[in-house]
């Protein structure tokens, strides 16, 4: 392979393999493979975008294993999301951000570590691109083919039943589903919200924006989205200790209070009133009172004065009705 360089600028120019131009190396992507000169591949990058059909996803799983570079389906959903919302290529936005964020990977680290076992049970095996929550969250993970399929619907491709289900473990914590309905709601959204980001995947942005508007809807209807939820939403019910205490009185009876707080003092207001009464007993002769005596003089007067409001109550309804 012929090297050339120009004198004038220092600058270093390298052949495409493909179109046969001279370019400079930084028109070429990184490369690890030590056969390579200038540790770049052999193909420009603008020849790898023109060979890179990003409506087929093997077009794409191709072109990485020629750069001996990870196919990571997160990360291309991810690219193509943005590409569509940007108005730019994803390829090019996921290949930047291969370089960026998995430099050290290579095209073995691809996507590989989903699969079936004879028992139509997914095990998920830890990889090395994914973070350390992902892997926590799906190592020991097994899913029945039959429950999924009568939890989401039969119809679907055996596959995608485990990424509705891995959506639905992934987001359920995020969402308070109050009723059997909330939670039908939220099954048909973690299954639209798949089903969008397959059909990006796949570069049919047409049937990803149908599916975009479904999750939507459902979203909508199953008051699924956060400015949806109101305070009471989002706290089951209850907005302040008042309504609290009302729905445990209107449920159990009112419960007594419990010897620990009327037999000893529980602050220094009550030990400062049971020592002026001890000191006052103690001037006029009489022996030291307990604190429950204290609080049983309390349920005296009580009662004394509640039996004063009743008789009063009592009173002028009589009158009332004489008059």
């Amino acid at each position: 392979m012929v090297i050339q360089k120009k004198e004038s600028n220092e600058k270093i120019y390298k052949p495409c393999s493909s179109c046969g131009t001279p370019k400079t190396l930084d028109q070429f992507y990184v490369s690890t493979n030590p056969i390579d000169s200038h540790k770049r591949v052999s193909i420009c990058k603008k020849c790898v975008s023109d060979n890179v059909d990003v409506s087929r996803i093997q077009s794409v799983k191709d072109m990485l294993l020629q750069l001996n570079k990870p196919f990571i389906q997160h990360q291309w959903d991810s690219s193509v999301s943005e590409g569509e919302n940007r108005n730019k290529n994803p390829w090019g936005m996921y290949i930047k951000s291969i370089y960026l964020n998995y430099r050290d990977l290579t095209w073995k680290d691809s996507d590989d570590a989903i699969h079936l076992n004879k028992n139509n049970k997914e095990q998920i095996i830890p990889n090395s691109h994914f973070s350390s929550d992902d892997t926590q969250r799906k190592l020991n993970v097994s899913y029945d083919l039959s429950q999924l399929k009568s939890k989401y619907g039969y119809g679907y491709p055996d596959d995608e039943y485990y990424l509705f289900e891995d959506k639905y473990q992934q987001l359920k914590t995020s969402f308070q589903l109050l009723t059997t309905m909330h939670e039908e709601y939220f099954r048909e959204f973690c299954v639209n919200k798949v089903k969008e980001t397959l059909a990006k995947a796949k570069g049919n942005f047409k049937e990803a924006k149908e599916w975009a508007a479904m999750v939507k809807d459902v979203a909508e209807a199953g008051k699924l989205k956060p400015s949806q939820m109101s305070k009471a939403d989002l706290s089951g019910g209850l907005d302040t200790f008042g309504q609290l205490a009302r729905m445990v009185e209107e449920n159990h009876e009112i419960m007594p209070l419990l010897p620990h707080f009327t037999e000893q003092p529980k602050d220094k207001v009550d030990v400062t009133l049971w020592c002026f009464i001890n000191y006052v007993r103690d001037l006029k002769g009489l022996p030291e009172c307990e604190y429950k005596e204290i609080y049983a003089f309390y349920d005296k007067k009580k009662q004394d004065y509640e039996s004063q409001m009743s008789d009063s109550s009592f009173g002028n309804e009589e009158d009332d009705v004489s008059g």
